[in-house]
């Protein structure tokens, strides 16, 4: 019996002995009176049973078929072992057909002693806010991860990260090297277009004292403005980005065995890039102001330039 229901047995009692009215009753019990006469003769037919909730042990009319519940955690244990509740219950969905809400699949793993993640809590940092228009600025940034879970070599993952909707553009290169990281920069304008500026860590691709690098040196030349990160929290949509790629990513290349940097470049480009994006991109309808880049000449841009003193020969 609820404390609700023991509360309700006490006003009867009062009622039944005449030391409040029903009227009294009801705004105490805050039902009408009409309710109130139902439950007195319940009570009257009853007994205590009376007031006890009809539904209370048995199993809810909305609640799922034992049967469906064994099979999806049937399901994970055979081949989603390390999968969060959210993106298991989006494999279920596109696998299986079986749609169910992620904080149910939760419930139904921690009732089956199965660990869920709990998100850790940080200390509180307020949010900068997002940029008014697609292409305003890119946060860009290098992830080393085992990407290939140790099938392939270990190798980083440029990602760059529009600031306002969210839009990634990914990469993966042997490491975060100035070579790759300028071919990654080429495609992302070739493909969306100048962004007004970029946002990088001083990683030595991108930042040196008192010189410019192949990176920035090309940012010069395309007219893009750098800016300098001086803490990791203060990129933190590329940092945070960062973070659910080395889960999906990571997992969506195992379901397809994908061991090469070569294969992985090419499901980023075909698939995984734009399911990505339809899932987590925001502000859709912000404007683009991304520069045409057609009167550059990017193959010229984005290489190495040095500088060489010829001397007279003697």
């Amino acid at each position: 019996m609820s404390q609700k229901e023991a509360d309700r047995i006490k006003i009867i009692t009062k009622i039944e002995s005449k030391e409040i009215t029903v009227k009294e009753a009801s705004e105490i019990l805050e039902i009408s009176q009409r309710q109130l006469y139902r439950v007195l003769k319940r009570n009257k037919e009853e007994g205590t049973k009376g007031i006890i909730h009809k539904l209370r042990g048995r199993s809810s009319n909305r609640g799922y078929p034992k049967e469906q519940k064994e099979k999806v955690i049937e399901i994970y244990r055979k081949q989603y072992k390390d999968y969060g509740a959210t993106l298991f219950s989006e494999e279920l969905l596109k696998n299986y057909s079986i749609s169910l809400n992620h904080e149910t699949i939760r419930r139904w793993m921690r009732e089956n002693a199965i660990a869920t993640s709990m998100r850790r809590k940080r200390p509180h940092r307020k949010r900068r806010e997002r940029r008014s228009s697609c292409g305003d600025l890119l946060q860009f940034d290098g992830s080393h991860h085992d990407w290939f879970e140790g099938r392939g070599v270990e190798c980083c993952l440029f990602v760059g990260v529009d600031d306002s909707t969210g839009k990634v553009h990914m990469k993966f290169a042997p490491s975060e090297n100035t070579a790759d990281g300028l071919q990654t920069m080429w495609e992302y304008i070739l493909r969306n277009g100048i962004p007004r500026s970029i946002y990088t860590d001083r990683h030595s691709v991108y930042f040196a004292e008192n010189k410019l690098t192949d990176f920035g040196r090309a940012m010069r030349e395309m007219g893009i403005e750098q800016i300098f990160a001086k803490s990791p929290q203060a990129k933190g949509r590329v940092e945070n980005r960062n973070k659910t790629l080395q889960d999906r990513l990571v997992k969506a290349m195992r379901q397809r065995n994908i061991s090469t940097i070569a294969g992985a470049n090419i499901f980023l480009q075909n698939e995984f890039t734009q399911e990505f994006n339809q899932r987590f991109a925001v502000n859709t309808d912000y404007p683009d102001i991304h520069r045409d880049a057609k009167h550059y000449d990017l193959k010229n841009i984005f290489c190495f330039k040095t500088t060489r003193q010829s001397r007279n020969k003697i």
